[in-house]
């Protein structure tokens, strides 16, 4: 399990869990529900839960020989170990039963023990991104800005952007789009073909992993703002980013 800061920790001298602590109300819980109004209303079965293992193992970059300057980019940026951060199964279940126990309006955790939150020195540790540097801020773009920026930060025509804008919808690309136009560069590609790939890259990423959405197969467009200049990737708060997002 990640490393959770908890704001309670256990007590030497606590009583054990009983069996009725675990299916009725939690001991010292609520007497106001007016005031964490979701604290009840949490009855649901197992969550579906999207896992991007497959979609970024099918673009091994990593494995790749003759593609030297792209693997420097991508791992100057900063964001490659988001790669190495999924896992091949996820337990429903147990995620289910956090969420169960998570409060909207406080953002933290309650639990039998206490309550718990996570920090951004959590996500620092387990995801190793930054959490200090220049702040994260995407403004709401048009459909006309997102051809925009597709046209800039990719290298292709104004026409490609529009249709893709057009198939994937919500002002976003489709996840296997940017994979299949993007992931045959090598290093006999030209410094500007390189650099278009390393930006589709790592907008992948982003969307398979820190920005994904319930449809597990796009990312929002406005992203790529931030990809533009390759040199500065690792300067951002990826890690407040991360935690605000979720």
């Amino acid at each position: 399990m990640p490393d959770i800061a908890m704001e309670h920790a256990f007590l030497p001298d606590s009583p054990p869990v009983q069996e009725e602590d675990l299916t009725h109300a939690f001991p010292g819980g609520l007497t106001d529900p007016s005031i964490l109004r979701s604290f009840n209303s949490h009855e649901r079965g197992p969550l579906k839960c999207r896992n991007h293992f497959s979609k970024i193992l099918a673009w091994p970059w990593w494995l790749v020989d003759n593609n030297t300057r792209f693997k420097a980019i991508i791992e100057q940026s900063g964001l490659s170990q988001l790669a190495r951060c999924t896992y091949r199964f996820v337990n429903t279940v147990l995620i289910s039963s956090f969420v169960e126990r998570w409060q909207p309006e406080m953002n933290t955790f309650h639990m039998t023990v206490g309550e718990m939150t996570l920090t951004l020195d959590d996500v620092g540790t387990i995801l190793g991104l930054p959490i200090i540097g220049k702040s994260i801020s995407v403004p709401d773009v048009t459909d006309h800005h997102g051809v925009t920026l597709l046209v800039y930060g990719f290298g292709i025509t104004e026409r490609a952007a529009h249709e893709e804008v057009s198939s994937a919808g919500a002002n976003s690309v489709r996840l296997e789009w940017l994979r299949s136009q993007f992931a045959g560069v090598t290093d006999s590609d030209p410094e500007e073909a390189m650099q278009c790939a390393a930006r589709a890259y790592l907008l992948f990423l982003l969307g398979c992993t820190l920005f994904s959405d319930k449809s597990g197969r796009r990312v929002p467009v406005v992203y790529l703002g931030l990809l533009m200049d390759l040199g500065s990737i690792h300067t951002y708060v990826w890690g407040a980013a991360a935690l605000a997002f979720l």
